[in-house]
């Protein structure tokens, strides 16, 4: 059943409208005021990276600004709902001539990530998830006691987004129950509200008698689901190896890929390279060099775009893949492989980060996956799936509209897009439910409001790159990406401000909530 009414405004509590003309100036105010004290929390975190799970500083740095340095402001929770590193605050304003209970007044939720990537710190960016869930929130606590509208506020730090679903935990014991709508904001490339992929990840094992067997056996499955992927079921579907074989870095893709041949020649595998690396590796190359690891050993060091970005192009791993290929297809004899630096290894695990558009084809995208390489691996285990995240209009509309404005810089580069680019664990959140056969979307658990904002600055010699590239991390850094998040902040502050002062467009924003 799907909600036809909110009760969350009793008549008896109504006050009367607040002229929200000011608003947009008010928030600016507002923000002067707040957002100097959160930017410089969230380059303390971009400087002290944790990854999922571990994100004890952030975690510690929320809590203590909230408890000790801002105290009174909100109701703070640490290690909320039993998880070590998640946090909540809490807020209610009622104004003395609201009338009804304090469960009568309606409410939003903001969403903050903190956990940060191995070895690649906040190349994800979420120092300015957390900046822009804790900035919104705090924008529109303030506008809604300056202009005396009954409102409450929920802030939920949610740890662990990049690896096992912290929002998946969360959600499981209870953590987003009363709160139909939610709201966060993510950095990348480029501005979008747009839908995000369904993921889950396969780590195959692959295991050999001598290093050398190991490393074919591993390289015979990825050159299986390379082939794959004109093939697979679903929508928009990818199976993707996400790091450097032989390592074990989940969510990252390899920017970098040793890979090492025996038995030929420089010059022969220089070759082979040379007529395999055409326009369509682009920002990809590589070093070639006598290797002393085994007898007559070559080493190939190939560079070049990792991360989401990868995804779409060929990567290193491409080229060390295509090389294999081409060097067991020539018929050329007792020429075998190794990974420089790890020859004496046996077992190699290999992550498949497989993504397609839509939930439901998650299953068979997996399945034709795995049993793909069945029979080269020694064993494959999957982690829980994310759901995709789809785009809900009327708060998507409002955003776009603001992002439009004067207020907020005229941006006319903000608008839908149907390219679903990476994946994230708010789909837990949302749990959709769409038409098998149309896709249109039926129900949603929550309202989930998720736009993706770009923090690249367009000037010559700014770092840009994309989501999980080392170089994101410098780019989260910068100056601009900070003024870029505020103002998607205060965008988000705007829309949760009307939405509770607003029952009529409530009710639109959550007519697709089950009860």
């Amino acid at each position: 059943m799907i909600r036809s009414q909110l009760c969350l405004l009793a008549t008896i509590g109504c006050s009367i409208a607040a002229d929200l003309s000011t608003l947009p100036g008010l928030l600016k105010t507002i923000s002067d005021d707040v957002f100097p004290g959160l930017k410089s929390m969230s380059q303390e975190i971009h400087a002290h990276p944790e990854t999922s799970t571990q994100e004890f500083h952030a975690h510690d740095l929320v809590v203590d600004y909230y408890t000790t340095t801002n105290p009174g402001l909100w109701d703070v929770t640490p290690h909320a709902y039993g998880l070590p590193t998640a946090f909540q605050l809490d807020f209610v304003y009622k104004p003395a001539s609201f009338t009804g209970s304090e469960d009568e007044i309606p409410i939003i939720g903001f969403m903050a990530e903190y956990d940060a990537l191995l070895g690649i710190g906040h190349a994800c960016g979420h120092n300015h998830i957390v900046l822009n869930g804790l900035a919104a929130a705090s924008m529109a606590r303030q506008a809604l006691i300056d202009l005396d509208i009954p409102g409450r506020i929920k802030v939920l730090g949610t740890p662990d987004e990049e690896n096992t679903g912290g929002k998946g935990r969360l959600r499981d014991v209870g953590a987003f129950d009363g709160v139909d709508v939610w709201m966060m904001a993510h950095p990348t490339s480029a501005d979008a509200v747009q839908p995000m992929q369904g993921r889950v990840d396969a780590q195959a094992s692959f295991v050999g008698e001598t290093h050398a067997d190991a490393v074919r056996t591993a390289y015979e499955a990825l050159v299986l689901i390379t082939d794959l992927a004109s093939s697979l079921p679903g929508t928009a579907s990818t199976a993707t190896p996400v790091e450097e074989v032989g390592m074990f870095t989940i969510n990252v893709v390899a920017q970098e890929i040793l890979f090492g041949i025996a038995g030929l020649s420089l010059q022969e595998v220089n070759s082979t390279v040379q007529g395999l690396l055409d326009d369509t590796y682009v920002g990809v190359n590589y070093t070639i060099s006598e290797n002393g690891d085994v007898e007559k050993g070559v080493a190939l060091r190939i560079e070049g775009p990792g991360g989401h970005a990868s995804e779409g192009n060929k990567s290193p791993l491409r080229l060390s893949i295509e090389t294999f290929r081409a060097l067991t297809s020539s018929g050329t004899q007792d020429v075998s492989f190794f990974l420089p630096g790890n020859i004496t290894v046996t077992e190699l695990d290999v992550t498949m980060s497989v993504r397609t558009r839509y939930t439901t084809d998650l299953d068979p995208v997996l399945e034709t996956v795995t049993s793909t390489i069945s029979s080269k691996a020694s064993g494959i285990s999957t982690d829980r799936p994310y759901p995709a995240l789809e785009v809900m209009t009327p708060l998507s509309d409002r955003f776009l509209a603001l992002m439009h404005d004067a207020d907020h810089g005229s941006q006319a580069g903000w608008n839908y897009s149907a390219i679903a680019p990476a994946a994230t664990d708010a789909g837990f959140v949302q749990d959709a439910r769409l038409d098998a056969e149309t896709k249109a979307l039926l129900s949603v658990g929550k309202v989930v409001f998720h736009p993706n904002f770009g923090i690249c600055e367009g000037v010559a010699g700014a770092p840009c790159g994309f989501n999980h590239e080392p170089v994101f991390a410098r780019t989260a850094a910068t100056e601009y990406s900070y003024g870029r998040t505020e103002i998607v902040a205060r965008a988000l502050a705007q829309v949760a401000v009307e939405v509770l002062q607003d029952p009529g467009f409530m009710r639109e924003v959550t007519k697709l909530v089950r009860t």
